[in-house]
């Protein structure tokens, strides 16, 4: 009896020992196949550049609906980790938005009310959340805005730290003096570039044989006139030692207007610089049954008035065959307009061909020069050459250099002759991060844009069901645990009564 009696002190002295070790030493098991809730080793890197104590203010609204409160609280699970790796001090503080006074501070800090349908039990309900976060860190302030299921947390949080303490930003230069496509032409894209790289811009006919060799990669992005002899031996020597280019062309050009409905193809010397490598260029334009829309205005002779009319134009393509890459991965679809194939051949060059994107199975192509009957009827016969590729990574296992090509740059560009201002799809624009990101990266970052922490659904079922369940869950311990206790207590039972028996020895 006294020796049971101190086993059950010593198993509460162990429990009160293990939650005090585990309230100041933050340990969990990822047992996923891809490491889901483990922090990869690129962020334990960053965390060791950390000089500084940081402080992270988590801003949630009280009420959140329970697909938020697991991204929440996954949030937190993984910031622990950080606090848990980092030498300095990592403090995490959470503050709950309840009122008029809380809801303007987290808005003031930069984060982002978000206003979504939350599913109860029995009806849905309009409702405003808050969730992001505030990083403070030596009198700077870094925000992500808001998180939810689309939001690559790892990935955010490594950036942040990463861009305070490892003050070297990767050097991305675009290339100019052949017409290219200037920063105002592509404000998106500039503008997501600028926090990640250090951009400059240069012009070839300009440079010296070596200049090339201090940026990571090098973009040329729509350029119109043809490159000498000299500017594509630059960019040959900047690939010998290893560069990284993101060639995006002015190929195929399409016109729709009053006056002109036609198509040609424009060369610029970079199509037989990249056919060297292994990647020619077709003269063509593909066309796509999975393609996005123009407005055409129309004016009824009858009525007299004139109207806007949307119609399918293949030769925009949609783009959502996506191969398996870092760059493509979580990339939904992207509109391409006037793009060409391209096509493997064979060189004496070590260069790899990697299609990045093609076009979908019930697609074509059309020979050049071409004119835009904008009120054609398309049949299945027009769409008989399927999967083109559209863009391609070239990449040199030997001098580790290589190269992204996309036939067309219209893609990137936000005030286009056809289509005038307009928003590009933001896949465009994640495509090309990702793709200059990649180039540039050296550290491995570029794999954690796409790490998501993803939860499975329960699959929904019925009233009865669900009612069985739940007194199932309450009743089925209990009559385990009354099992248990008979089974114990005639044990107990059976052995006292053989302790009373004469001669008994245990």
């Amino acid at each position: 009896m006294k020796s049971l009696f101190y086993n059950n002190i010593y198993i509460i002295i162990l429990i009160i020992a293990i939650n005090i070790i585990s309230y100041f030493v933050f340990v969990r098991f990822d047992t996923t196949e891809k490491s889901e809730y483990s922090l990869s080793p690129v962020s334990k890197d960053v965390i060791k550049t950390i000089s500084e104590p940081v402080k992270v203010d988590v801003y949630m609204s009280k009420d959140l609906p329970i697909q938020f409160r697991k991204i929440n609280k996954e949030f937190i699970y993984i910031l622990k980790e950080y606090k848990h790796q980092s030498i300095e001090p990592f403090e995490i503080n959470l503050i709950e938005v309840e009122n008029a006074e809380d809801r303007e501070t987290a808005q003031s800090e930069g984060i982002i009310p978000v206003i979504i349908e939350a599913k109860e039990e029995d009806y849905a309900k309009i409702q405003k959340i808050y969730l992001g976060a505030v990083f403070k860190i030596n009198n700077q302030q870094h925000t992500i805005g808001h998180i939810d299921a689309n939001t690559p947390i790892e990935y955010e949080i490594t950036r942040i730290l990463k861009q305070v303490f490892d003050t070297v930003k990767p050097k991305v230069a675009f290339l100019t003096g052949h017409h290219e496509a200037t920063f105002s032409a592509m404000p998106q894209l500039i503008g997501a570039l600028e926090e990640l790289v250090e951009i400059s811009v240069l012009n070839p006919a300009e440079l010296k044989s070596d200049d090339l060799v201090n940026y990571d990669v090098v973009c040329i992005i729509g350029a119109q006139d043809y490159y000498s002899n000299y500017e594509l031996h630059l960019l040959n020597e900047y690939l010998s030692v290893g560069g990284r280019l993101f060639i995006a062309l002015n190929h195929a050009i399409g016109q729709i207007s009053v006056t002109h409905n036609s198509g040609f193809i424009n060369e610029t010397g970079l199509e037989d610089f990249l056919e060297e490598k292994g990647a020619k260029i077709q003269n063509n334009f593909v066309v796509d049954y999975s393609c996005g829309r123009i407005t055409l205005s129309q004016y009824d002779n009858l009525l007299r008035f004139r109207y806007n009319q949307e119609i399918n134009f293949p030769y925009f393509l949609k783009v959502v065959n996506f191969s398996k890459h870092e760059i493509t991965d979580g990339l939904n679809y992207m509109l391409l307009p006037f793009a060409s194939s391209i096509k493997q051949v064979r060189t004496s060059t070590t260069y790899v061909f990697n299609p990045l994107f093609k076009s979908t199975s019930i697609s074509g192509t059309q020979r050049s020069p071409l004119f835009f009957n904008l009120q054609r009827e398309w049949s299945r016969s027009d769409f008989n050459n399927p999967e083109q590729v559209l863009c391609v990574l070239l990449t040199n296992n030997d001098n580790k250099s290589a190269i992204i090509a996309v036939t067309n740059s219209r893609f990137l560009i936000n005030n286009d002759i056809v289509l005038q201002q307009h928003i590009q799809q933001p896949d465009n624009i994640k495509f090309t991060v990702n793709s200059i990101e990649w180039l540039s990266d050296r550290s491995g970052l570029i794999k954690l844009r796409n790490k998501f922490t993803t939860f499975t659904t329960l699959r929904s079922i019925e009233s009865g069901q669900r009612t069985f369940i739940e007194y199932l869950n309450f009743l089925l311990p209990l009559f385990l645990i009354s099992i248990f206790g008979a089974f114990w207590f005639q044990y107990q039972r059976n052995r006292r009564m053989r302790r009373s028996n004469d001669g008994y020895i245990e």
